[in-house]
């Protein structure tokens, strides 16, 4: 007996952007639950912390390569913000996120609220929306309890995600 299921080609389109375009802008990552939780270790925040120093080091004006990032729109209603399943990339985005808070926080520390507005407002929250929706990213449902804390500056639950901020703040 053979089965036969129908076949839906969706044309991929691949194009290259920046990480500032990627999170500026009112629209939210959506970590899709069959995603394995947030797994990346200070191996990779290491190597991410490394290449932030080198750029810097180096300002020629390059772009560094910063992975692949897939993803598609999700269904969505007209209302709050544009929503995209994160297929591949979560962990570096999360990553990102979680070493932006941390550099929001160190700037609050510091009194540079300029800075400290700019990095919560631009790249880690859609500052006028409620609930989760305020959130760029949204991780697995394992995840999200420790990720919100990080990003609204609550106490984080012990976990992957508070050792990758305790890494960043650190540095």
């Amino acid at each position: 007996m053979k089965f036969r299921f129908p076949c839906l080609l969706i044309p991929m389109q691949a194009s290259e952007t920046t990480l500032r375009r990627l999170i500026e802008g009112t629209r939210q990552y959506v970590v899709p639950l069959f995603q394995r939780p947030y797994s990346w270790s200070r191996k990779q925040w290491k190597t991410l912390w490394d290449d932030v120093l080198e750029k810097v080091e180096h300002a020629d004006g390059r772009a560094h390569f910063f992975g692949s990032i897939v993803t598609t729109p999700a269904k969505s209603v007209p209302e709050g913000v544009g929503k995209f399943l994160l297929i591949d990339g979560q962990q570096r985005l999360t990553t990102v996120q979680v070493f932006l808070a941390a550099l929001r926080d160190i700037a609050d520390s510091n009194k540079n609220q300029i800075l400290r507005d700019k990095i919560n407002g631009q790249y880690l929250t859609n500052l006028y929306e409620q609930d989760d929706e305020r959130l760029k990213v949204l991780p697995t449902h394992d995840d999200r309890a420790a990720f919100r804390a990080i990003i609204h500056r609550l106490e984080i639950p012990d976990g992957q995600l508070r050792r990758c901020y305790v890494f960043f703040a650190s540095v």
